[in-house]
């Protein structure tokens, strides 16, 4: 998938992970930012939870050099395959990258301007979720 991905960034591909959505975790999230993330989202208004381009199902986070991408995923016959960009951020605006504990761990992506994803990690992809947040983070 890295190539099409690198494609679609237009820069190489760092690190990405796929994740799924789930309805009912928006509506009942409870996320403890202060404990979490502490002082560095202190300056910013957290928005509600929401989901990358309102999208359902499956996902894909990418990260490139200069951007973080996220991109819907279509079911194939022997394993999903990437549909279309839904949201394209600069890294730069990258403010938390949180990983629940959990049987399917739930993660968190908070940006400068407050936006809040929540999306679901399966235990499958979780060391490249891991791998993801730290790129993300070292900028």
């Amino acid at each position: 998938m890295g190539k099409k991905v690198s494609e679609l960034l237009g820069e190489p591909e760092i690190a990405g992970a796929t994740l799924e959505s789930k309805k009912s975790l928006i509506k009942n999230v409870a996320f403890g930012l202060g404990g979490l993330v502490g002082e560095a989202l202190a300056d910013v208004a957290v928005k509600d939870a929401s989901l990358p381009g309102d999208h359902e199902g499956l996902f894909y986070v990418a990260v490139g050099e200069t951007k973080v991408s996220f991109f819907s995923m279509r079911p194939g016959l022997f394993r999903p395959s990437l549909d279309r960009l839904l949201v394209e951020r600069p890294r730069s605006e990258v403010r938390a990258v949180e990983i629940e504990k959990g049987l399917m761990p739930t993660v968190h992506f908070i940006f400068e301007d407050g936006t809040h994803y929540v999306l679901k990690c399966p235990r499958a992809y979780l060391g490249k979720m891991k791998k993801v947040r730290e790129v993300l983070l070292e900028s």
